[in-house]
């Protein structure tokens, strides 16, 4: 068993800002952030089936996870440690907020896991838009 099994997912104490009522994933702007919000559909289970199967990302030279990425209905989704090595808070990725793009090595295997699932389509118009 990897440590990666036994993450767990923390949404945070009274931390509403990455949820709304729709059933998709999408970003609300306000005060000039945009702000991501999931889909509706996913529950405690399935971010931590998402964080647990994960795409890690390590920064150079670390051996601690920076970010954890996976695919849920072909919308690339990003985690970040709550507490390193125990938990992470998840939210739909978008790289047009100034922000490096995804290594290559992390969007091969995503594009890889949305088709896997048959939400290529949705996941390359993901990436059309928020790319």
């Amino acid at each position: 068993m990897s440590a990666q099994d036994t993450w767990l997912y923390e949404r945070g104490e009274g931390r509403y800002k990455h949820r709304w009522n729709r059933d998709e994933a999408g970003f609300d702007h306000k005060k000039g952030a945009a702000i991501g919000k999931c889909h509706a559909s996913i529950g405690e289970d399935d971010a931590t089936r998402l964080l647990r199967s994960g795409v890690i990302y390590n920064a150079p030279g670390s051996d601690d996870p920076e970010h954890v990425y996976a695919v849920y209905r072909g919308v690339i989704y990003e985690a970040a440690p709550t507490r390193p090595g125990i938990s992470f808070h998840g939210y739909p990725w978008s790289g047009n907020q100034g922000r490096p793009p995804l290594p290559p090595r992390v969007l091969r295997e995503l594009r890889k896991r949305a088709e896997y699932e048959g939400y290529l389509k949705e996941f390359e118009q993901w990436l059309k838009q928020h790319g």
